[in-house]
């Protein structure tokens, strides 16, 4: 497990292109998890000083663009650029007339361009995927890329409790073992503040509405179980998803 890297999670061509399929139910079908983005980047847009220039969005592994899909209809004010390391899915991205004018490039978060003075940096379901080194070394490629001030949004596998989870999922998909990690949010705030952070706010993310299970066992589709508070928790198979948004503000 320890040789898995981010990376490897788009040199399965296949897998991307089930993955991009399923992605397209989303572009019509706004999830939950991207509502509250696009209403945290509303509330940063509503501060912003458009005089002094355009504010700019970077999403980090876009995939097939149905966040920035969203972001361009609900908040048509913004510069978006889209990037990941997957070619097919920025071609995708670029044949679809909806996400014209959005520019897409690959990127790698470890290496994103230094001074980029991006407003906000949003990064969707990938840091998970990272060891420890990668983590903290993409947090700091966040931070280079962002303005002073600019904020990270992100929505990871993030926790209130002190267990650093290391879980290899081998399944259909992942024969070969995909590396899940669960990161406790007192472990991530001093890497945060080390890479040029503050401010900090871990979002604990639960799900409105109730999703069904699968018909199928090998399916690793989001189910929900509810609790007796009446939170509806997200599951995959037999494990629970800790989802969460984090918001962070690059000091300077």
């Amino acid at each position: 497990m320890e040789a898995f890297s981010y990376q490897d999670y788009v040199s399965d061509a296949a897998f991307i292109d089930r993955y991009n399929s399923y992605q397209t139910k989303y572009s019509k079908q706004m999830r939950e998890s991207d509502r509250i983005i696009i209403e945290l980047v509303r509330e940063i847009q509503s501060k912003h000083d458009f005089n002094s220039g355009p504010m700019r969005l970077l999403d980090i592994g876009c995939s097939t663009g149905n966040l920035l899909l969203h972001l361009k209809s609900c908040l048509p004010q913004l510069t978006l650029t889209g990037a990941d390391l997957a070619e097919s899915s920025l071609q995708a991205c670029r044949a679809n007339q909806e996400l014209e004018g959005v520019e897409f490039k690959i990127m790698d978060l470890l290496n994103l361009p230094a001074g980029a003075d991006y407003n906000i940096v949003s990064v969707n379901a990938v840091l998970y995927m990272m060891d420890d080194a990668q983590f903290a070394n993409g947090l700091r490629s966040i931070a280079g890329s962002l303005k002073p001030g600019g904020t990270l949004i992100a929505f990871d596998f993030f926790h209130p409790y002190s267990q650093d989870l290391h879980i290899n999922e081998i399944s259909t998909s992942h024969p070969d073992g995909l590396r899940l990690r669960f990161r406790p949010m007192d472990m991530v705030r001093p890497i945060l503040s080390e890479a040029g952070f503050k401010n900090a706010v871990f979002r604990p993310f639960t799900l409105p509405f109730d999703l069904p299970v699968s018909g199928e066992a090998a399916d690793l589709i989001t189910y929900t179980v509810p609790t007796l508070e009446g939170k509806k928790l997200p599951f995959r198979g037999t494990l629970f998803q800790p989802w969460c948004h984090l918001v962070a503000v690059r000091e300077g």
